[in-house]
């Protein structure tokens, strides 16, 4: 077992797991400093999100071991199980009777709630990857089957309604698309496909064009979390108030989720900030020159995607505390609390060591 622990640290891109798991940490600190003012609005018990969020963090650690010692084809099963059984509760979902928010998207089991969407992602990153591979070998009805999945998860994520999921997912399916190099006509009718989604969702769900409608003018509602967004990111100067004194971040509803980032920035600072997101960019940057080193198509796909829906859930989240696009309501990966999203995030960096790894003896 030693042994095998030590072919597998000298096999895997020990600057991602390291960097990984100082993300864990910075969102454990966040979470305890963010959770006092939610557990007196909403009567828990005393430290009661951060027992429960650590008890997601063996399980994360462990997920991202099991899934980066997976061989290729291993990967492959694991994510098509993943991925039929989370599509089947994201249907599932929207047939029960948990609401929060105007949203069916969480399976309450005993008293945890799993948002099996969140797992979609990663395990249909890799399939779409699979398939395009194949298509641009064989030319064959992979891009069809592809497409006809994108369908399918599109058509849960709207019905939940979960459109920031939506867009995030589409985003990274049409960048592995651009990555494969397919002609301008099915590009074309990917666009089409993604703005009449975007259209229906818009005239379909009031939320949905509330928030764009609010976002482009400010004098349609309320914008009481996205300035109180504002006044954390601005208040905590270069190094920030400290851990636990930050006021504007007390009152923010969902400021040990969405808004995690602006805890950080009036608790710790400019500074610390920027170092949070050079840390994520040094991850992106990492798995980005090992994937130009690839040569198999359906790696180079599988590792582009992850690391793009990883990259892009960041901006997404922070863009959103910053107001420079519509509040999705999407964490951040490692720091935000949610076990749903932490397992996701665990899986996904688990499965780029997996793909970039060492081969040779291992």
């Amino acid at each position: 077992m030693i042994n095998y622990i030590k072919n597998w640290w000298w096999s895997i891109d020990r600057w991602v797991f390291i960097l990984t798991l100082t993300l864990i940490s910075i969102g454990i600190l966040l979470i305890l400093s963010s959770s006092s003012g939610i557990e007196l609005r909403y009567n828990f018990a005393n430290n009661y999100l951060i027992k429960k969020h650590l008890l997601f963090l063996p399980i994360a650690i462990f997920i991202i071991f099991f899934f980066s010692t997976l061989s290729i084809r291993n990967l492959i099963i694991m994510s098509l199980i993943i991925f039929t059984f989370c599509l089947i509760l994201s249907f599932i979902v929207l047939f029960l009777p948990n609401e929060t928010k105007g949203a069916k998207r969480w399976l309450k089991l005993y008293q945890f709630t799993v948002q099996p969407s969140e797992f979609i992602k990663p395990a249909y990153v890799i399939i779409s990857a699979l398939l395009l591979s194949r298509f641009k070998k064989k030319n064959d009805m992979s891009f069809n089957i592809n497409l006809i999945l994108l369908s399918l998860i599109s058509l849960a994520l709207i019905s939940q309604p979960d459109f920031g999921m939506f867009v995030l997912i589409f985003i990274t399916w049409f960048s592995q698309i651009i990555l494969l190099g397919v002609s301008i006509k099915i590009m074309l009718f990917l666009i089409t496909f993604g703005g009449l989604v975007t259209f229906f969702s818009y005239i379909s769900h009031s939320h949905v064009r509330f928030r764009i409608n609010n976002f482009f003018d400010k004098s349609l509602g309320d914008n009481y979390q996205t300035n109180l967004s504002l006044d954390a990111l601005s208040s905590g100067g270069f190094f920030g108030k400290g851990i636990g004194t930050g006021t504007f971040s007390k009152k923010l509803p969902d400021a040990h989720s969405d808004f995690i980032f602006s805890i950080a920035s009036e608790e710790l600072g400019f500074v610390f900030s920027c170092l949070i997101i050079f840390i994520y960019l040094i991850i992106f940057y990492r798995v980005t020159i090992n994937t130009l080193k690839i040569d198999n198509l359906f790696i180079f796909l599988a590792t582009s995607g992850l690391s793009l829906i990883f990259i892009f859930q960041i901006l997404i989240n922070i863009s959103s505390a910053m107001n420079l696009i519509p509040t999705k309501g999407m964490t951040l990966p490692f720091l935000s609390y949610g076990g749903s999203s932490l397992l996701s995030c665990s899986i996904i960096i688990g499965s780029i060591l997996s793909l970039t790894k060492k081969r040779t003896g291992f």
